[in-house]
């Protein structure tokens, strides 16, 4: 009787399995809820992409209009309603990746479960075999009722057996995919902190064209003839800073040490952006050599690379490195130089600027890696828009001097970023 009872106990063992099944069924419904909500942030998202899309479009058309108080406005408006859409984009995106996480938890609880199950199950089905092998055959079989018991108990025996097999092979795989599903959890929700980083940059944008609206407004006192001379005064400062500028780099582009300097190397560094656009490459550009580009540049050329970055992108360290400097020139200069900016030490002899930022997200001495946020972008110091401007120095060259008409300001011998920066 007691080999009938261990059989009765592995068949009730069996049974218990089964009887998992309608547990896991009611949660496929919680399941299904979580895809249809996925689903629907992947519509917002895109839709959300088609307005933001819109608003870029209608932005890149108004930087061609002459410069005046509405059209500034109007541009400033434009701005306005694209980072809120930014935002209401990030929002979405970070709801369903807490969703796709979730629906991840999920998974792999029920991995979790099922590895426990069948784990247990394994346990008993081996340990059963185990104890039946301390009787002979002869004495199961005396054991027994009848001889029909005895054989339809043997039966069984051997179906329970070959479930052990089958038992193996299930855990085996429920432990692969339990390991996969929790490396996508773990990229899942490093996305998620990035989006949060990206959220909190685009608000700090969307802040700082609302005071820029409000500045202009105040200052200007809503009249076309006090903005006109507020835009001749700042062009007038602007010119004065960026000589002064000039002589400085001149100085200091003596220091350059070309062996110092590692190797020319066509990505040597990453690039400062997602998917990036050269608006305005370094050296003599149709824009340096134009009237306008010679009064700005003083026939020095462009002494950096400009990447076209709506306000609020995130930027990307080129390399690892440590951030050596930051500052706001617009505190001193509003308008007139780089702006918000960060300088990363790469350890080479080489440091990277990104200038014109809304915000930066880095600590200075705080060590970054290639292909960190670094900061996002803005149109903050001397611009005409939105854009990243981004340069090389010579570490051994770069300062962080004292100027006549804007404070503090970085400053070095700049190298071409194209001599380290990937091809196009």
């Amino acid at each position: 009787m007691k080999n009938r009872y261990r059989y009765f106990a592995l068949l009730a063992l069996l049974s218990v399995l089964v009887l998992l099944a309608p547990f896991f069924t009611l949660k496929s419904a919680t399941v299904d809820e979580l895809k249809k909500s996925i689903d629907e942030r992947t519509r917002q998202i895109k839709e959300l992409e088609k307005e933001i899309a819109a608003y870029q479009d209608a932005l890149e058309s108004q930087q061609g209009v002459s410069q005046s108080l509405n059209g500034e406005i109007k541009k400033l408006e434009t701005q306005i309603k694209k980072l809120n859409a930014d935002i209401r984009l990030t929002q979405t995106e970070i709801q369903k990746t807490e969703l796709v996480i979730e629906d991840l938890s999920g998974e792999i609880r029920s991995k979790e479960q099922n590895i426990t199950a069948d784990s247990a199950a394994l346990g008993e089905l081996i340990r059963a075999i185990h104890e039946s092998d301390e009787n002979s055959l002869l004495e199961i079989m005396l054991t027994e009722g009848s001889i029909s018991d005895f054989f339809d108990n043997v039966g069984t025996f051997e179906t329970v057996s070959d479930g052990i097999k089958e038992k193996i092979i299930s855990l085996q795989e429920h432990k692969r995919t339990l390991e996969g599903e929790r490396d996508n959890r773990e990229t899942e929700q490093k996305s998620l902190q990035n989006l949060k980083r990206d959220l909190s940059g685009r608000k700090s944008a969307q802040e700082f064209v609302n005071s820029t609206k409000k500045k202009l407004l105040f200052d200007s006192k809503n009249q076309e003839t006090r903005f006109q001379k507020l835009v001749k005064s700042r062009e007038a400062e602007r010119q004065l800073i960026q000589r002064e500028l000039e002589d400085i780099e001149n100085e200091l582009r003596r220091l350059i040490d070309p062996s110092s300097l590692p190797p020319k190397r066509s990505g040597f560094f990453g690039w400062p952006l997602i998917s990036p656009y050269v608006t305005q490459q370094f050296g003599f550009t149709d824009f340096a050599i134009s009237p306008q580009g010679v009064r700005i540049y003083k026939n020095k050329g462009h002494n950096g690379v400009d990447f076209r970055a709506a306000l609020g992108t995130p930027i990307f360290a080129v390399a690892d490195g440590v951030v050596k400097d930051f500052g706001d020139t617009d505190t001193v200069c509003s308008g007139g130089s780089y702006g918000r900016w960060v300088v990363i030490d790469h350890g080479n002899n080489l440091l990277s600027l990104y200038g014109h930022l809304s915000s930066v997200a880095v600590a200075r001495g705080g060590q970054v890696k290639r292909g960190d946020r670094v900061a996002y972008s803005g149109a903050t110091g001397n611009v005409t828009g939105p854009h990243l401007h981004f340069m090389v120095y010579a570490a051994n060259t770069y300062r962080f001097v004292k100027s006549n008409y804007c404070g503090m300001i970085p400053a070095g011998g700049y190298l071409d970023p194209n001599d380290y920066l990937p091809s196009l």
